[in-house]
Formats: C-alpha cells, structure tokens, sequence
C-alpha cells in the first residue's frame, strides 16, 4: 500500500512538474521583456545629451526602438495568440525601419550647441505610466508595449515643442500617429488576453 502511495505521489509530481513548465517558460518570457525595457531605460539615463533636441531625440528614440524590438522578438518567440504575434512583428518591422533612419540622421547631423530641456523632460517620461503582468507572455506584452509606445509618444510631442529639424519633426509625428493607432490595439489585445 505504501509503495502505491509513493508512486502515486511520484507520478502525480511528475504531473505537476509537466504542466508547470509552460507557465514558467511563460513567466520567464515575460521577466526578459521587462528586463528589456529596464536596460532600454538605463542606457537612456546613462546616455550624455548633447543639448540639441535633434541629435538628442534621435539617439534617445533610437534606443527606445531597440527595446521595443528586443521585447518583440521574445512575443514573436514565445508568444501564443496569433493576433499578438502578429502585431509584434509590425513593431519590430517599423522599430527597426526607424533605428536605420535615425542612425543615419545622427551620423550626417553634427549636434548645435543649445540648451535643450528635452533629456530631462525624457527622464521623467521614462519613470511614468503603468502596466500589468500576470505571467501570460502575450498579456504581458500587450501590456508592457502600450506602456512602452506611450512613452514614444510622450517623449516626441516633448520634442516637438523644441524641434528644429524638418527631417525629425517629420519622424517625431509618425512615431505619434502610429504608435497612438498601435497602443489602442495593444490595449485592446490586453482585454482580450487577460486571462
């Protein structure tokens, strides 16, 4: 009878183990998004602004971008609903479309001394707005995308009020207008995917 009892036992942990390790390979997925977008963060903090919105903006986007396509890939590799997949595809197509403009901007366009606000006013940004995990890699990165994509939009209607280059006026009201129509969806697919 005890020896039924410890291979019940056995088997049922055998069980349990097995079922676990989609959630924890989940739960995983979602730590490196979010440890993604808190290196995006520190690097953004760490870089040395140059006082010209510009220059600035673009090296401070271009940054913000790379941590958007970091956090998509893992969507794109662990996540499950295909609306989701597919949307973090979108993002990282146009995040790294953009990283290759402004890289090409930073390098033609030598910094003007100017006493631009625009890093502090981005290091304020990047400590704001909210969002929720709940283990369900696909949950979480709508979640953490929106939060993410809000923060773009915060830090280029910023630059705007100080922009001098028609070349990153232009980039600053793209990333406006479609990261403003991709967070809707991304909210949207938060709903959906809550559970």
């Amino acid at each position: 009878m005890k020896m039924k009892i410890k291979l019940f036992s056995v088997a049922a942990l055998s069980v349990m183990l097995l079922l676990s390790q989609p959630m924890l390979a989940q739960q995983s997925a979602s730590n490196a998004m979010m440890k993604a977008m808190q290196s995006g963060m520190t690097q953004m903090m760490n870089m040395k602004m140059t006082g010209d919105p510009d220059h600035d903006f673009a090296m401070m986007m271009k940054m913000h971008h790379q941590s958007a396509v970091e956090m998509a890939d893992m969507e794109i590799k662990q996540g499950k609903n295909a609306q989701v997949i597919a949307l973090a595809r979108k993002i990282k197509a146009a995040n790294q479309k953009e990283i290759a403009e402004l890289a090409q901007f930073m390098r033609t366009h030598k910094p003007r001394a100017a006493s631009s606000k625009l890093g502090q006013q981005a290091m304020k940004i990047m400590h704001s707005g909210t969002h929720s995990m709940n283990g369900n890699v696909d949950h979480d990165f709508a979640s953490m995308m929106a939060q993410h994509h809000q923060q773009g939009i915060d830090m280029a209607t910023a630059f705007l009020k100080e922009a001098k280059s028609d070349t990153m006026k232009m980039m600053a009201q793209s990333i406006i207008k479609m990261q403003t129509k991709e967070r809707e969806e991304l909210k949207t697919l938060e709903a959906r995917v809550a559970s």
